[in-house]
């Protein structure tokens, strides 16, 4: 179950935790509701979704195999 948090893009300090969720999807579409705007997200090495803002980001964790999409 992927998480989505609300960081601090220059400490790594979470600043919120957003919650649990079903797939990546659905916690992404969180992140963008909380910023009040489409956020544009890439794929991280980590296997992480990150959308970044000026002095902060929003990551989720990426989908399990398996357990359904996430375009």
């Amino acid at each position: 179950m992927p998480r989505a948090q609300l960081i601090n893009a220059n400490t790594g300090e979470i600043l919120e935790d957003l919650g649990w969720f079903e797939t990546a999807l659905p916690a992404r579409s969180v992140c963008a509701a909380h910023a009040e705007h489409l956020l544009v997200w890439e794929r991280n090495p980590n296997g992480l979704w990150i959308a970044e803002e000026e002095d902060v980001a929003y990551q989720v964790e990426a989908d399990l195999p398996g357990a359904g999409a996430t375009a």
